[in-house]
C-alpha cells in the first residue's frame, strides 16, 4: 500500500483510487513508496537530496533539491507524491510552484505534512511554541540534520499550517483541495470538548475583519472561500489528525492562479 487515508471510517489506499499515469515523488526517502506506486502500475520517478537509497534497477532515481528548480519538463507529471517533505524546505513557496509547473493541467499533487492545527499540537504550541513536548527546543544543533556546503537539511523547523498551505498552493495554481489524515491522535480526542469554543472564535474572527473591510472598504472573501476553510479546518482530520493529508488539483490552462476568487 502506498498511501493511507481515512474515509468513511475506513483506511483507503489512495492511489488505488487513481488512474495510472506518471508521478514524481519528492522527496523519495528510501524509495519504497516509488517501489509500491511502481508496483500498483504507475511509472513512478523517484527524486530526493540524497543520493539514491535503492539499488533497483527499475527506478529511475534523480538527485535534486526541493528548494530549487526541478529537473524536470513543465506538464510532465500526472501526480505529483511529496510524503512528509515541505516541512524540510525553506522555500515552500518555491517548492509548491515547481509541484505545479512540472503537473499537467488537472494533475494532482498529493502532499503529507505533521499536522500543527490538532488540537493536541495547539496545547503544546500555547504552552512551549512547540508542536510537541518531545521535541525540545529548536536550535542549530540539533535541527540542523546535515550540512553539504551551502546546501542544509533541516529538521522539522518549517512546520507549516493549513492557512498557510492553502493560500501557497492556491497561488501555485492549485484549484480544488481535499483535507484526509491518516491516523487521530488519543489526546486531541480528549480535547474535543473544545471544539465549540474554537468555531465561536473562528466566526467571531470573521465578523470583526468583516466589520474592519465594510468600514475601510477592504476586500472580502466569497463566502464560498470561507465556507472552504471552516469545512477544513473543523474536518476530524484536522482537529484529530496526528498528519495532515492534502490533495490539490492544478487548475487548467484558462484558469488563473486563483481563479474565480479575484
Amino acid at each position: 500500500m502506498a498511501l493511507l487515508i481515512k474515509r468513511g471510517g475506513k483506511l483507503i489506499d489512495i492511489f488505488s483510487q487513481m488512474q495510472r499515469g506518471k508521478i514524481l515523488d519528492i522527496p523519495a526517502g528510501g524509495g519504497q513508496e516509488s517501489l509500491n506506486l511502481l508496483k500498483m502500475g504507475y511509472q513512478s520517478f523517484p527524486t530526493d537530496f540524497f543520493p539514491s537509497a535503492t539499488k533497483n534497477p527499475a527506478l529511475a532515481w534523480v538527485q535534486a533539491n526541493g528548494n530549487e528548480i526541478f529537473p524536470f519538463r513543465g506538464e510532465t507529471f500526472d501526480y505529483v507524491l511529496s510524503r512528509e517533505g515541505i516541512e524540510h524546505l525553506e522555500n515552500q513557496a518555491h517548492f509548491l510552484r515547481e509541484c505545479a509547473r512540472v503537473l499537467k493541467p488537472g494533475g494532482k499533487l498529493i502532499l503529507t505534512t505533521p499536522n500543527v492545527m490538532h488540537l493536541s499540537s495547539r496545547l503544546s504550541h500555547l504552552l512551549v511554541g512547540h508542536r510537541t513536548f518531545r521535541r525540545g527546543l529548536a536550535n542549530e544543533v540539533q535541527t540542523l540534520r546535515t550540512m553539504t556546503g551551502t546546501k542544509m537539511y533541516h529538521g522539522h523547523i518549517f512546520l507549516i499550517d493549513y492557512f498557510r498551505l492553502r493560500y501557497l498552493m492556491r497561488l501555485a495554481g492549485f484549484g480544488e483541495i481535499c483535507v484526509f489524515t491518516d491516523r487521530f491522535s488519543p489526546t486531541s480526542i480528549a480535547f474535543a470538548w473544545l471544539v465549540p469554543i474554537l468555531f465561536i472564535s473562528s466566526m467571531l474572527a470573521i465578523q470583526m475583519y468583516r466589520s474592519k473591510a465594510l468600514r475601510k472598504t477592504l476586500k472580502l472573501p466569497p463566502v464560498f472561500v470561507l465556507r472552504e476553510i471552516l469545512s477544513h479546518i473543523f474536518s476530524p482530520a484536522l482537529l484529530f489528525g496526528k498528519r495532515m493529508i492534502v490533495v490539490a488539483e492544478k487548475n487548467r490552462h484558462e484558469d488563473g492562479p486563483v481563479a474565480n476568487i479575484a
